[in-house]
């Protein structure tokens, strides 16, 4: 499989989630001259997935990063699933730039709810120009939250004059390949540290942008 994005940071995070759906992303996200979309698939032999927390570190290795992530958040959501994708990130051409892979880890509580924290290296043709929705400084890193929302519809999809409105006005998001409309809303939070680029999302999760900042504290602080 293969999914053609133009958004780097957020719905990437979404496929795993949803067991690897293909999905075309909307353009947004990057700075004029730089990455523009990318492909990620699960068919190579990059892509990798353990439901053992023990297979960290050679996730690591592979996806070559040495990371903050845990096993368990104190708020009750706790490791289910690590994987690794690989994905090609594009030019506004449609030619590949460079190829990387990224880390991504599973969590759900007893609720049964999910979300999904994400790891590759820090990349400067893969910023994001987004504006924050919050920001918070935890031991002096910058922690960003975004709260947006996710349009995924089929690929015939044809897009109304209220979405094109949503579109402009920023945060809503349209995203084709999906089996069947639907919108979902998205709280998540990024940062940098140490080489590496983090982010820890949930759709129509039941968490706080509060809440979302304590965990990546827990991550940041070890």
């Amino acid at each position: 499989e293969e999914s053609i994005m133009k958004k780097k940071m957020h719905f990437k995070r979404y496929i795993a989630v949803a067991a690897c759906v293909c999905l075309l992303v909307p353009a947004g996200i990057f700075a004029g001259g730089k990455v523009s979309s990318y492909t990620s698939g699960t068919d190579g032999a990059d892509y990798k997935t353990s439901s053992d927390w023990k297979d960290l570190n050679a996730m690591e290795e592979k996806a070559g990063i040495e990371t903050d992530a845990v096993e368990n958040f104190s708020n009750g959501y706790q490791f289910s699933e690590i994987s690794t994708v690989p994905f090609n990130a594009l030019d506004e051409e449609g030619v590949r730039m460079f190829k990387e892979i990224e880390l991504q880890v599973r969590y759900q509580n007893d609720a049964g709810n999910e979300i999904n924290c994400y790891m590759n290296r820090a990349d400067d043709r893969m910023t994001d120009d987004r504006t924050p929705d919050q920001t918070a400084e935890l031991d002096g890193i910058t922690v960003s939250c975004y709260e947006e929302t996710y349009k995924f519809v089929p690929t015939d999809y044809e897009e109304t004059a209220e979405d094109r409105a949503l579109e402009a006005a920023g945060g809503y998001y349209i995203s084709y390949g999906n089996d069947k409309v639907e919108v979902l809303d998205s709280l998540s939070v990024n940062w940098e540290k140490d080489g590496v680029s983090y982010g820890i999302q949930g759709f129509d999760t039941d968490l706080t942008p509060e809440e979302l900042f304590a965990m990546a504290g827990e991550m940041i602080q070890g």
